[in-house]
């Protein structure tokens, strides 16, 4: 086998790096025509972004970016002449965009270098300059086609430039004046959607606080960063967002509340909890039983927690009076009857109380509804009711038996 010699490397390297730069005058007198081809243009001039001897050369960053900015206009214009864009359209024209403002973020240092005789002279700044202010609004709707691409990380990139793009420090004084902060927010919320949407939800939680921070506090920027917060287990700032939710909003979401009452319930403050149900169901829907229903069982659990059976029975009869389909209330009721059973006949020392097996057999009948209601969820019925029908003693065998087998 031949050995290659390093001078047919050395031409090879030569070869390539003519070969790029021709690529790079190519695609110059492609975008100086009167038709340009700029999705061409810009999947040709890629190589030369990449090559050493061109990736260092203002004019192939600059190409590469009026290439992207040439190609967004060319499918937008596309758009306001009645022409629909396919999702595909909408990515490459959101894509090109992107694309325009990065290559000339590296074009500019490159025209800003001074030359062999030390002088600066730049050639292509003022230009890309004007380009990248003139595209200050149109990331906006860039973000928009990503977003019903659903190239959820392409909007997300799109708005972050148009959100950052004022305060660049490689645009200087040339830099297009910021939205005001409303605007700009709004813009950050739909990042924080995008982010979510790909359940990068620390990213979210993160724009979801800065959205707040510059004061576009609508409420449904509560509602998803307390869902990203709920997602990353942050019981912190899930509680903290909630509070904020909750002042800002009330009772206009319940779902606030029910966070602050669930943080009440695991912090054993039962007072505060308390009130907070109370409130909740004073402000919920009539029609929307499955929560009315939920925030009395809620309701019943607290005033068990502080030994007030009777209220707490009460309290789990009204949450299966407006849901006669919630499992769990029919679980809780029968136990709370249960207990108080099991305490009247551990009070009576052995001696039959008619009130005792009344109150057993009535826990019986709403233990087994709730076991065929929701088998899955309710494992420990069987056991319970082979208990309570092991203490009924006398003609209660059979049913003691089936239950032990389950």
């Amino acid at each position: 086998m031949k050995k290659a010699s390093l001078l047919g490397l050395s031409l090879l390297v030569a070869l390539g790096a003519a070969a790029q730069a021709d690529v790079v005058k190519e695609v110059e007198h492609n975008l100086k025509g009167s038709s340009p081809d700029y999705k061409a243009a810009s999947s040709q001039i890629k190589a030369a972004l990449q090559n050493p001897e061109t990736k260092d050369q203002v004019i192939t960053w600059y190409l590469a970016g009026k290439a992207g900015f040439g190609l967004y206009d060319q499918l937008y214009l596309q758009e306001t002449l009645g022409n629909s864009l396919s999702a595909a359209d909408k990515k490459d024209a959101g894509h090109a965009l992107i694309d325009g403002f990065n290559y000339y973020f590296q074009a500019l240092p490159l025209d800003s270098l001074p030359d062999a005789k030390g002088k600066v002279k730049p050639k292509y700044s003022k230009e890309m300059l004007k380009t990248i202010k003139e595209n200050y609004l149109p990331l906006k709707n860039a973000g928009v086609y990503l977003f019903e691409a659903q190239d959820f990380d392409g909007a997300y990139d799109a708005w972050e430039l148009y959100a950052t793009l004022p305060d660049n420090p490689l645009l200087g004084k040339e830099a297009p004046v910021a939205e005001p902060d409303t605007l700009v927010g709004q813009i950050m919320y739909y990042q924080g959607l995008a982010a979510l949407s790909v359940n990068q939800d620390q990213k979210a939680l993160n724009k979801m606080k800065q959205v707040l921070d510059k004061g576009y506090k609508n409420i449904d920027v509560y509602r998803y960063a307390v869902e990203a917060a709920r997602r990353l287990n942050d019981s912190i700032e899930l509680v903290n967002l909630a509070q904020q939710g909750y002042d800002a909003f009330g009772t206009e979401d319940i779902s606030f509340i029910g966070q602050l009452i669930n943080a009440k319930l695991n912090g054993n403050e039962y007072e505060s909890a308390m009130k907070l149900v109370n409130e909740a169901i004073a402000a919920s829907d009539p029609e929307d039983k499955a929560n009315l229903s939920q925030l009395y069982d809620i309701l019943g659990f607290i005033y068990e927690r502080e030994d007030d059976n009777v209220n707490a029975a009460a309290s789990f009869r009204k949450a299966i009076e407006i849901d006669p389909n919630l499992a769990k209330g029919y679980y809780d009721l029968g136990r709370v009857i249960y207990n108080d059973a099991v305490k009247l006949d551990e009070a009576s020392e052995g001696a039959e109380s008619p009130e005792v097996s009344s109150k057993l057999l009535e826990a019986a009948k709403l233990f087994e509804t709730a076991y065929d209601m929701d088998e899955d969820n309710m494992d420990a019925i069987p056991g319970i009711l082979y208990r309570l029908y092991y203490r009924l003693g006398a003609g209660y065998e059979d049913k003691a038996e089936y239950w032990q087998k389950r």
